[in-house]
């Protein structure tokens, strides 16, 4: 009798953990809006909701590649941060190691294929890869001796 009620006390237990993990709905899967991973990328009205897609800290870096006593090696150097800002304001902030790069503020807006930021500097566009990174040049962030630079959501 005790061990009956033992076994239906842990198995009620083990069901209400369940469905407190996931969120209460009984199903141990989530939904983010899209296959890759991102957040949906349509406003309400149907419109393309560039915020929604591209606002936060993105991370600039340019390929590498050098020899080594093994032979080439390859990888890459961050230069910079570009964050997107919900409100369109967007700040460009070269990182520690690459002070002698400009900083930057302006606005941006974006479609699914680029983005485009309008800085003091001038207009920068940046190409859409996918959810999570884009693609411009290198020298019109003043980088010198790089011909492309790669952005990868950050956070």
């Amino acid at each position: 009798m005790i061990n009956s009620k033992l076994v239906k006390f842990v198995g009620a237990a083990a069901l209400v953990l369940t469905l407190a993990a996931c969120g209460g709905n009984g199903s141990g899967t989530t939904s983010t809006g899209s296959e890759t991973g991102g957040t949906e990328a349509t406003a309400t009205d149907g419109a393309f909701d560039a915020a929604a897609l591209y606002a936060g800290q993105w991370r600039g870096s340019v390929p590498i590649t050098g020899q080594t006593v093994y032979g080439t090696a390859g990888g890459s150097e961050p230069m910079l941060d570009v964050v997107f800002a919900e409100d369109g304001t967007v700040t460009v902030t070269p990182l520690e190691a690459h002070a002698d790069l400009p900083s930057d503020s302006g606005t941006w807006e974006g479609t699914a294929e680029q983005v485009t930021l309008h800085l003091t500097s001038g207009d920068i566009v940046l190409t859409v890869v996918d959810n999570v990174t884009l693609t411009g040049n290198a020298a019109d962030f003043g980088i010198a001796d790089f011909d492309t630079i790669n952005f990868d959501f950050y956070g």
